[in-house]
């Protein structure tokens, strides 16, 4: 086993056990409305939902459908914020115009969390977050 590997595997490890210990939270992605910034499958870190400004990426559970949605703050109106995927190909259009949330936008009650940024760059490892959509699905 080359040593790049090990490392590898003692990250993978490490990740998870701070998942399970609840130290941090993760969040799994499905869908590609987030892409380029995330992948179908990546996995995703998150915290409290404070200091939530435009360009943000938040999660939050959709009042119309009963999913929880990872999208970008493209607008912020009171206690409410306005959302949109990054890919303008699955989502032209924000995300109170489609129906995913209400057309006043997500009420600051209804996020879950702010996903985490270091410098500006969203943390997410690709394919890790497969293991937990496939879970949700037994």
């Amino acid at each position: 086993m080359k040593k790049s590997d090990i490392v590898i595997i003692i990250f993978i490890a490490f990740v998870y056990i701070l998942f399970f210990t609840n130290i941090i939270t993760t969040a799994s992605v499905e869908g590609v409305s987030m892409y380029p910034v995330f992948q179908n499958g990546a996995l995703t870190f998150y915290g409290p939902p404070e200091n939530i400004q435009y360009h943000n990426v938040i999660i939050y559970k959709s009042p119309e459908y009963g999913i929880y949605v990872i999208h970008r703050v493209v607008g912020i109106d009171g206690n409410h914020y306005i959302t949109q995927g990054v890919d303008n190909i699955s989502n032209p259009y924000p995300d109170n115009r489609i129906g995913l949330e209400p057309p006043q936008g997500i009420p600051s009650t209804d996020v879950i969390g702010k996903v985490t940024e270091v410098n500006g760059y969203i943390i997410s490892i690709p394919y890790l977050g497969y293991l937990s959509i496939l879970f949700s699905y037994l």
